[in-house]
């Protein structure tokens, strides 16, 4: 059977489909040695895969926009070269099947259901449109893949689909070789550790305000912000939360708000070695990879308390409710008053991490490519 793939993040290893694609394409590389997988992007990637694995370039049109570049990419130019090369089963790995059903069987990886769900996703008329199409060309796949029971449930819910074309497949994380933590980052003092996006459902913001309002004048302890550098987030460290002596005279904080830039794999795994604790205010997620990344290093984790932290996480993590920066602050101060609870913590991050596993993500997966393998 010929397998086609939407790998278009192939080459974005930092994002969170980009590593679901890579390791999940990985894991099929170790498992299947019957079928033969065209990977469609539109520049090839560093990736060593066998033979019968053959990365496709298929470079985006020149349109004026970056949002149309994409579209026809998906939508005209990979369904075509699928045509060409005469795929049996297409799999796209984000929602980007086309409007126009494929005469084969498709399958689509769906996250979650951000883009329907939350109105910051679309504000803009072209993204209106964009997702609106999204959608309606979701309802023409003929099986759907998630990472979470609860983004199944949203599916569900959104899709109108039924339950019995949709498997779920947890996403993991491989351990990787630790690497120093950059120079630059000049580490003197214990610290928080954020790993994620920064759009708005992330409550970036709200972390930070809670972080220097409940935290930075009473520990000796940094909050490492990985990747926020030039992501305009320097108006929010403000000075309102000192401390004053006889209210004139300002106090230092003892602990400071640190950007870095997107950080390789190695490096992260040293932060993560080297960290206090993670944490997480996002308001919602599809499933939330860095719990796992967190979880392989032991590492005891303060989160939102939203229904798939409690899903990823189970009893590995210490929730708070993350409505405003005085409840999330307040939340904070506690956990790092329990230092009891820290090392009871990372003990259940040990033992949860074994839920979560490359291989089997990609063996459900493959399972799903042979039930639809013509007799």
């Amino acid at each position: 059977m010929k397998i086609g793939i939407n790998a278009r993040f192939l080459a974005l290893p930092y994002t969170g489909v980009g590593k679901y694609t890579y390791h999940l394409i990985r894991g099929l590389a170790t498992l299947d040695q019957d079928n033969e997988y065209f990977l469609f992007t539109p520049e090839l990637a560093e990736i060593e895969l066998p033979p019968h694995f053959k990365q496709i370039r298929v470079p985006e049109k020149d349109f004026a926009s970056e949002s149309l570049k994409k579209a026809h990419w998906e939508q005209k130019q990979v369904p075509a070269e699928m045509k060409k090369w005469k795929v049996d089963l297409a799999h796209f790995l984000y929602p980007a099947n086309p409007t126009q059903k494929l005469d084969i069987p498709t399958i689509v990886t769906v996250h979650d259901v951000i883009p329907w769900r939350l109105a910051a996703y679309n504000k803009k008329l072209r993204s209106k449109l964009y997702h609106l199409n999204t959608k309606l060309a979701l309802k023409k796949a003929d099986y759907f893949i998630t990472v979470s029971n609860f983004s199944k449930s949203e599916i569900l819910s959104t899709l109108k689909v039924g339950e019995d074309k949709i498997t779920v497949t947890p996403l993991a994380s491989p351990l990787v070789e630790v690497q120093e933590v950059p120079d630059q980052l000049n580490l003197r003092r214990d610290f928080l550790l954020y790993v994620g996006g920064y759009d708005e459902r992330k409550n970036v913001p709200l972390l930070m305000i809670a972080f220097q309002k409940f935290i930075a004048n009473h520990y000796p302890v940094d909050l490492i912000l990985v990747g926020a550098k030039n992501r305009k987030l320097e108006r929010y460290l403000v000075d309102d939360f000192l401390e004053k002596v006889d209210n004139k005279f300002p106090l230092k904080p003892k602990g400071k708000i640190v950007f870095t830039e997107n950080l390789s794999d190695h490096e992260l795994a040293g932060l993560y070695k080297k960290a206090m604790a993670l944490v997480h205010a996002s308001n919602y997620e599809g499933f939330n990879l860095p719990l796992v990344e967190a979880m392989n290093y032991n590492l005891p984790m303060a989160v939102a308390d939203i229904p798939v932290n409690r899903e990823v996480a189970g009893d590995a993590a210490f929730f708070i409710n993350p409505q405003d920066e005085d409840t999330f602050g307040l939340g904070l101060h506690q956990f790092l008053n329990q230092k009891s609870m820290h090392a009871d913590l990372a003990q259940k991050a040990k033992a949860r991490k074994k839920h979560f596993d490359w291989e089997k993500t990609a063996q459900k997966t493959l399972d799903i490519y042979r039930s639809f393998k013509k007799s």
